[in-house]
């Protein structure tokens, strides 16, 4: 199962808490060439520093389809140019992302968290422009967080969802929908 989530919607700490059954997918590594020594990963996300590499995001899709093979829910992040790979490979996910009244709580979310003024930036700056083209997403299954909520508020290790909002199962691999 593939989560495609908004920056900030908590990634990492569903991760965290499910470590047998989820896996923090960080594109990062696929995208950039690295200095080995990055500490502060908040701190060094969107370095307009960085170079691309040559076969982003190809490498990044390609990963993510062997590491489906684990059986584990992939958090990734909901990057457009990634999503239409996947959608043109048939490859399922759910799009997870916040109201669009939640910009302020997610401005404050970024500098807690140590991101950069070139990262806040982005997010911030294109926020309507992100959630709306998510919104607008015909293809995955959407979950819709309230200005508060994050990832673990609304899907367990199991890949439920359990926000009573959706109340319903998400679909994972090779099991049948209850």
């Amino acid at each position: 199962m593939i989560i495609a989530a908004f920056a900030g919607t908590g990634k990492t700490t569903l991760a965290a808490l499910y470590p047998q059954a989820v896996i923090d997918f960080v594109c990062m590594p696929y995208k950039y060439e690295l200095d080995e020594n990055c500490e502060n990963i908040e701190a060094s996300k969107a370095n307009p520093e960085y170079v691309l590499r040559y076969n982003w995001p190809f490498n990044y899709v390609e990963a993510i389809k062997k590491t489906l093979s684990d059986g584990k829910i992939l958090l990734i992040p909901s990057e457009g140019i990634v999503l239409s790979i996947l959608r043109n490979e048939g490859l399922q996910y759910t799009l997870c992302y916040p109201q669009k009244n939640a910009k302020k709580i997610y401005h404050k979310r970024f500098l807690d968290r140590g991101n950069t003024k070139d990262f806040i930036d982005i997010f911030i700056g294109r926020w309507d422009y992100f959630i709306d083209s998510l919104k607008h997403d015909p293809y995955g299954k959407h979950i819709v967080l309230k200005p508060n909520q994050f990832l673990s508020d609304v899907i367990n290790g199991n890949g439920i969802i359990i926000d009573k909002i959706k109340n319903t199962r998400v679909k994972r691999k090779g099991r049948k929908e209850k």
